[in-house]
């Protein structure tokens, strides 16, 4: 909110007495409240364990300004849109338009959107790619489209062939800059991508809404689904650089897309109890819920030296957050659910 320049605030002007005495007595304007991701972090709220639960992505490159929805008609079509909307909330997969860093308008020749005459997406071939992020089939297999027609004959379901790894890049930095959805996601998600975009190694891309407006500037890293949050240009980079390097920042580290938040809060408890933020450091043996009260049991074995493991049994129960806005765009203070983990003990010797 921008304050209007000709009000006796900015300009040092009294204002008319018949005006002053009209507002006599009325309560103030409350003030802006802050961001979502500052008022967050502010009130302490946990970032880790808040990876969404979609182990695929269907991703599309669409240039052009975004609505809130990945699934829009603008560039889809109704038919399109809706097709895809439904065939991947039918297999839990999560559908994100993604375009380079940086405004960019589409190009070249047009074609309208059937129906919608007034909407046309630049007709050369953009790109598709559906992401795996599940452990044993990580991978990327990429392909185009020149016309929204050509997407429903995508094979969603199907496992992605090994000779995925030859279509495109395997190494994706997808960075949440939707701001029709949220405006700390374009705000800080922006400068975010364009630090990411300089760091070699790494196909980065911008993307539709992944989940969490509150814990912006955040990016999730494919094919693996690991989520980052609550990150600024240099955080970024030091994430992607501790990735590389076979860790975690874990200040930043929201997860991995597709595990339950159960089993990802007994993960993040373990490396942070035994101070070892290493990749591959820890795996789960058994994951499961222990009563009605949504409370689980995790057996989570930690690679402590090569050939030397050691197996940690963590419980982890459900806590409500305190009452705050989740979106930019809430209208009212919200709640939401997250694990903790209760119980950390290790198992025999």
């Amino acid at each position: 909110m921008t304050r209007d320049a000709s009000s006796s605030a900015v300009s040092g002007r009294l204002r008319p007495e018949p005006l002053r005495r009209a507002t006599q007595g009325l309560a103030l304007a409350p003030s802006p409240l802050p961001r979502c991701a500052d008022a967050a972090r502010t009130r302490g709220e946990p970032i880790a364990a808040s990876a969404v639960p979609y182990r695929r992505y269907l991703l599309l490159e669409v240039p052009g300004p975004w609505g809130s929805s990945a699934t829009d008609e603008r560039y889809l079509g109704p038919r399109v849109a809706q097709g895809l909307a439904r065939a991947t909330a039918d297999r839990g997969m999560n559908v994100l338009l993604i375009r380079r860093p940086g405004r960019q308008r589409p190009t070249g020749p047009a074609f309208a959107i059937p129906g919608d005459a007034a909407t046309a997406i630049a007709a050369e071939p953009r790109a598709w790619a559906l992401a795996d992020t599940s452990p044993d089939s990580e991978r990327v297999v990429w392909g185009s489209w020149d016309k929204p027609d050509d997407l429903l004959g995508l094979d969603l379901i199907g496992p992605l062939p090994a000779a995925a790894t030859a279509s495109g890049p395997q190494r994706l930095a997808l960075i949440c800059t939707n701001g029709k959805r949220d405006q700390c996601c374009a705000v800080l998600g922006r400068p975010v991508a364009e630090a990411l975009a300089a760091v070699p190694g790494w196909d980065t891309w911008e993307c539709t809404h992944l989940g969490g407006h509150r814990f912006a500037a955040t990016i999730m890293l494919l094919p693996t689904g690991d989520m980052f949050g609550w990150l600024d240009q240099r955080s970024a980079v030091a994430a992607v650089e501790r990735f590389d390097a076979g860790q975690f920042l874990l200040p930043h580290y929201r997860g991995r897309s597709g595990q339950p938040q159960p089993v990802q809060a007994a993960l993040h408890a373990a490396a942070v109890r035994l101070g070892d933020s290493r990749r591959q450091a820890f795996r789960v043996a058994r994951a499961r819920r222990l009563d009605a009260d949504e409370r689980w049991e995790v057996m989570v074995s930690h690679l402590a030296e090569p050939g030397r493991e050691v197996a940690y049994r963590v419980i982890v129960a459900p806590a409500t957050t305190a009452p705050g806005f989740l979106s930019c765009a809430d209208d009212a203070p919200k709640t939401d659910l997250h694990y903790t983990a209760i119980t950390f003990s290790r198992v025999g010797r």
